[in-house]
């Protein structure tokens, strides 16, 4: 990369010195420990093509996040604590492969657990991790949308200041997956045979900047790098402009992806222009957005992670190879009209002139989703909530498929410092 660590290190230690008078709040007094038990019902039937017809689980997970406040002093010191564990309820062998509990030649483990460790150490407005990561960056996103979040292990140092400016570096060694047993090497996700392998990289790293003055401009640029096969680079700019009625808010992404070093996964080369326009009013969202892609490949993207781009959807990524894209959206948070705890959300997405390697003729595609959730209002029930979300998918050379997602989710706090 062409920042080096050493010079991301020695320029956070310089932006962070004339911070390092303020104090950390305490171990204990900065403390939190939140608990969230999920109960998940997956069901894809796939509607053409030959194999598996149908992926169908049902399981029980609990996520234990407990993070200390820092040490007194101008270095503060903490660690933070994951705790993760599935359980089958319902599945059959020949269903496996729902993403939410693992599996091998015998079928879905009926019980599985983990925990994730994380150390961090932070000086001023600069912050550093070692350990496990869920991460959230355009250029790496780890999949949370099953039971369990897939995490990263390594090191990430950050920094944010009052004037907006927010700098950070990253380098991941190994994944978790969010259905996996052991710790992997990273590599590219291949789906439709886009590249010519998925050997295993040395590692993943990132710089990422970004400048926000205010809450209605944003601008951010990431560096990502996963040794040995690809390079990626994403600019954005995001705005949002208050109206007589309601608000505008509208971003522009640009992806830039080449293969490098060795190019031991073969060509990378794709060009993405993302852009999305977006009108709220009283708790309802009106959006378009448009995703185009260009150059000899597909856009690659780390394996087991979601790719953030707007038409990403739980079923399709719609990034194939010269492929254009559009979606209409609409949202609606019930607070807004007397209705609260209520969510909604429907969409369509169709794309078209994807080349795939898979399929000698024009790409074309679709999806249709819906996902209503409600959480309880009661005192009682205040801390559990439903969800339901189904997908509904056609393409020309993909497998048709139709998918429900059913959640209930109890979300507690179980410990809050008074830091």
């Amino acid at each position: 990369m062409n920042i080096t660590r050493n010079a991301m290190l020695i320029a956070f230690g310089l932006a962070s010195a004339p911070a390092l008078a303020a104090e950390n709040e305490g171990f204990l007094a900065g403390a939190s420990a939140d608990l969230t038990a999920t109960n998940f019902y997956y069901n894809r039937d796939f509607r053409s093509g030959s194999g598996q017809g149908k992926r169908e689980e049902w399981a029980q997970g609990f996520l234990l996040d407990a993070r200390s406040g820092y040490t007194p002093g101008v270095v503060g010191f903490g660690i933070d604590v994951l705790g993760l564990a599935d359980f089958k309820l319902d599945g059959l062998q020949s269903e496996v492969g729902t993403g939410i509990l693992p599996y091998d030649q015998d079928g879905a483990r009926s019980a599985f657990g983990r925990i994730a460790l994380t150390g961090k150490a932070k000086a001023g407005p600069a912050e550093l991790r070692v350990g496990s990561h869920i991460a959230s960056d355009l250029l790496l996103k780890s999949n949370t949308s099953r039971l369990l979040p897939q995490t990263f292990e390594g090191a990430s140092l950050g920094a944010a200041w009052d004037n907006g400016v927010e700098l950070g570096y990253a380098r991941y060694d190994r994944s978790w997956y969010r259905d996996g047993t052991e710790r992997v090497d990273l590599t590219l996700t291949n789906k439709d045979r886009r590249f010519s392998g998925t050997p295993d990289a040395d590692g993943f790293e990132l710089v990422t900047a970004s400048w926000a003055p205010d809450d209605r401009f944003k601008l951010h640029y990431e560096h990502g790098e996963l040794r040995d096969l690809y390079r990626q680079q994403v600019a954005s700019v995001a705005f949002k402009q208050p109206l007589a009625l309601g608000r505008l808010s509208t971003e522009v992404r640009y992806y830039v992806s080449d293969d490098v070093g060795p190019a031991l996964a073969g060509v990378v080369d794709n060009r993405a222009l993302n852009a999305l326009v977006a009108w709220q009013h009283a708790g309802q969202e009106f959006a378009v957005m448009w995703q185009d892609m260009n150059g000899d490949t597909a856009m690659p993207f780390v394996g087991g992670t979601d790719g953030n781009v707007f038409n990403w959807t739980f079923i399709n990524d719609f990034m194939e190879r010269d492929e254009r894209s559009w979606q209409l959206r609409y949202q609606l948070d019930g607070k807004q009209i007397n209705l609260p705890g209520l969510k909604f959300l429907v969409r369509y997405v169709k794309g078209d002139n994807a080349r795939p390697a898979t399929f000698s003729g024009e790409g074309r595609q679709w999806q249709r989703d819906v996902e209503i959730g409600y959480t309880f209002q009661s005192e009682a029930l205040k801390h559990l909530s439903v969800r339901w979300r189904n997908g509904f998918f056609r393409s020309n050379y993909q497998r048709d498929a139709e998918e429900n997602r059913v959640m209930v989710v109890y979300d507690v706090p179980l410990w809050a410092g008074q830091g």
